[in-house]
């Protein structure tokens, strides 16, 4: 155990607590306790001794919770308890990284509409507020939150830089798993186990091999499903369909920045993710099991032995060129362009 101390505001324990029980932080970091994420002196002993930086990217639903803390009338717990997380980040000099939230609201529009603008510059006001101001508030002493001065945003200069790419990087890639779990889902009669085994060899023959996308089907096929990672319904008309299947890659993509920005990370540099999606976040445990541990033995209680070590030779096999026909692709996006089309007949026909 650490010997060192640091002072904290008298209201920290009681924010600790909040976020203790949301547990919204999703992490890599390697903690004798779960719970340790929440202790603040871990952070700021790590960012003096070892001189790292922490960043807390957030999901939609998180940062429109902090939004919605000063924008709505009536003040729900959820909108305190995003609020916490801000007076947590403020005790402990972690910052905040909005991106993907403000990504996915975007969603590929061709322009960048004021609202999105005008949400950002609110949350770097809420961001920068003060912080006995802020803990009130989310302690339910208060219902205002006073915003900080801050310098305007270039807004032109955002605009363009947010809709300047039609795609983010992998998007595309990730929409075409999301279309290939959804078919073997709702469009194959195989028994779970099997409908695994087939997307196992439809990456290697077919596509690509994604942890993140295979720990999703593990977690909606494998011995304990988890139905709400599947959006997609049959019932819904096509409209809701497609918006089902673009919000399911929206999840895949989250979960594959991450592992984007730990295996890259630069040195001194370390990640969180803070969501409230429950489902979603049991995948992303399951691939940074599935990262650290290797071999996947420890995944019997979610798999079968045969598809543990089918999993072990997948990835194996993937840095071969025999039977794998993507080896054979030039041009790439058309190659993917055509599966997603094939796909597409299938689920929104």
């Amino acid at each position: 155990m650490l010997d060192f101390e640091y002072d904290f505001p008298i209201y920290a324990q009681r924010i600790i607590d909040k976020l203790v029980e949301r547990n919204w932080l999703i992490h890599s970091l390697r903690l004798d306790n779960k719970n340790d994420i929440y202790n603040p002196a871990g952070f700021l002993y790590n960012a003096e001794y070892n001189n790292l930086e922490y960043t807390i990217h957030l999901d939609l639903n998180i940062y429109q919770y902090v939004l919605s803390a000063y924008k709505k009338r009536n003040k729900k717990d959820l909108h305190r308890d995003a609020i916490a997380l801000i007076v947590f980040a403020k005790f402990t000099n972690i910052i905040f990284d909005p991106t993907i939230a403000i990504y996915e609201k975007l969603n590929y529009l061709d322009e960048c509409p004021d609202e999105i603008i005008d949400d950002l510059s609110l949350f770097r006001k809420i961001d920068n507020s003060n912080m006995d101001a802020l803990a009130d508030f989310a302690l339910g002493y208060s219902n205002q939150i006073p915003l900080a001065e801050i310098s305007p945003i270039e807004r032109d200069k955002l605009k363009c830089n947010l809709i300047q790419y039609r795609r983010l990087k992998r998007w595309d890639t990730f929409y075409l798993f999301t279309l290939k779990i959804t078919e073997l889902y709702y469009f194959d009669n195989s028994k779970n186990e099997e409908k695994v085994s087939k997307f196992l060899d439809w990456c290697f023959k077919d596509f690509l091999y994604s942890l993140v996308a295979i720990s999703f089907v593990l977690m909606l096929l494998g011995k304990v499903p988890l139905s709400k990672l599947m959006k997609y319904k049959l019932s819904m008309s096509n409209n809701d369909k497609r918006k089902s299947l673009v919000n399911m890659t929206w999840d895949l993509f989250l979960i594959d920045k991450f592992f984007e920005q730990w295996v890259q990370k630069v040195k001194g540099k370390e990640f969180l993710y803070a969501s409230n999606d429950a489902p979603l976040k049991e995948v992303l445990e399951i691939a940074i099991s599935i990262q650290e541990e290797g071999n996947g033995n420890h995944l019997q209680e979610v798999i079968s032995t045969s598809l543990i070590n089918k999993i072990n030779e997948v990835s194996c096999m993937m840095k071969e060129t025999e039977g794998r026909n993507i080896n054979d692709v030039s041009d790439f996006k058309t190659y993917r362009d055509k599966l997603i089309n094939q796909a597409e007949t299938v689920v929104l026909s």
